[in-house]
């Protein structure tokens, strides 16, 4: 057992752990950083789908590792930390070693949530966990035999994850319980364009469904297939469960932290939780509120995770009104095949759900000129207002490789609270 020392401690080394360390850095020069994370090699969480298919291996979809770590003043620490002290200021390794810090920056993320459905620890059954060594076995050993899956959830990832699978020749099943797939982040001028690609592209899509047992095979403790509600049975060898993560934050309950209803630490406009002014959390266990509302609820995002990330940095050891968090604003991009999707903010749906009077606007177009350039993608973009002031709500968009920085473009104008006039003008 040894006691260790910095000024620093970042526990996780997702985006938001990341930009935690890198914007500390920064703004902080001479502080000792040190990031604990359990393993050498970690994965950039948005390209996990990809792996599989388009980026055709783990290698092309890494965070820095120790050396690209140190070049940029932060030590990278391999392990688990059991237990964190806040009134001593110390965080207590799996091997004993005890790092006493000044500030500590808790990015420990999220898990994949898991339903209690028969059959769930099957061989073949298996989720999108963020860990190195887990996807590359299933990029490995798992996926290489497989040759029919069922993807039980139908929201980004799922989509993803059956458009880059089906490139390996595997039969691909999606059952959503939900009327649509993507129906909870786009209105259906969207999503119906997209299940329509992904039928298009041989991907089976059974909507308004539920999986009530994933069987077993003749091995008993191989997958077979599921059995949906009704005993209509889909065969096949293995079996994702996609339908969304819940925050890991097990430190922060034992330590006796403040908790939202979901289970995240509470945390003021700075990141700093609401107990101890130098813990800070950022990422997929820190509580979110909307931007509009500021309510109790947001998207768990990697590009969310990182601007958290920057303004527990920027504010590490002095608070700087330059930067602090105003509300998440959703901002998604996905693509299957040639055809991408995006979105920023609320949807019409949303919108109206949530007590908003609205107009839509439309707009078809093109993504470069003149039309005859290599690439050149047809884009739908669709924004929402509200009916009195008119200031934008939301944006969704339906194009090509430039949907990613529309969308972020729509975010960044949500943000700055803009209205159709300042857009057209």
């Amino acid at each position: 057992m040894k006691n260790l020392s910095t000024d620093v401690l970042i526990i996780g080394g997702g985006p938001g752990g990341l930009l935690s360390g890198i914007t500390t850095a920064q703004y902080w020069p001479g502080k000792r950083i040190t990031m604990v994370r359990m393993e050498k090699n970690a994965l950039v969480p948005c390209g996990i789908p990809y792996i599989f298919g388009t980026l055709g291996g783990l290698e092309k979809d890494m965070l820095p590792g120790t050396k690209q770590l140190k070049s940029m003043g932060i030590e990278l620490k391999i392990g688990r930390v059991t237990a964190i002290n806040p009134q001593d200021r110390v965080a207590i390794m799996d091997n004993g070693d005890h790092i006493f810090y000044e500030r500590l920056v808790l990015s420990t993320g999220s898990e994949p949530f898991i339903p209690p459905i028969p059959g769930k620890n099957l061989d073949g059954v298996f989720t999108i966990h963020k860990n190195y060594s887990y996807q590359d076995h299933l990029f490995r050993k798992v996926i290489p035999e497989m040759k029919k899956l069922v993807i039980i959830g139908g929201g980004f990832i799922g989509v993803e994850f059956a458009e880059e699978i089906s490139k390996r020749n595997i039969e691909v099943h999606i059952v959503e319980k939900m009327s649509h797939l993507l129906v909870a982040v786009f209105d259906k001028e969207i999503y119906l364009p997209v299940e329509q690609y992904l039928t298009g592209r041989g991907i089976h899509i059974h909507c308004h469904r539920t999986v009530e047992t994933i069987l077993p095979a003749d091995d008993p403790v191989k997958v077979a297939g599921v059995q949906l509600e009704g005993g209509e049975k889909i065969e096949a060898d293995g079996v994702l469960i996609a339908i969304g993560v819940r925050s890991r934050n097990e430190l922060a309950k034992e330590a006796g932290l403040s908790l939202s209803r979901h289970g995240a630490v509470l945390v003021d406009g700075f990141q700093r939780s609401l107990d101890y002014p130098n813990l800070f959390a950022v990422g997929d266990c820190a509580q979110k509120q909307d931007f509009f509302t500021r309510r109790e609820g947001g998207a768990l995002l990697a590009s969310q995770a990182a601007a958290e990330g920057r303004i527990a940095g920027m504010n590490m050891y002095s608070l700087q009104l330059l930067r602090q968090n105003g509300g998440s604003v959703a901002v998604y991009a996905g693509m299957v095949g040639d055809l991408a999707f995006g979105a920023a903010g609320m949807t019409a749906t949303q919108a109206r759900q949530t007590g908003f009077s609205i107009l839509v606007g439309e707009a078809h177009g093109l993504d470069h000129y003149p039309p005859a350039m290599p690439g050149s993608h047809e884009v739908y973009c669709r924004l929402v207002f509200t009916r009195e002031s008119l200031r934008l709500l939301g944006g969704q968009i339906l194009g090509g490789a430039t949907t990613g920085e529309l969308a972020n473009e729509i975010g960044f104008l949500i943000q700055n609270r803009v209205t159709a006039a300042e857009i057209v003008g």
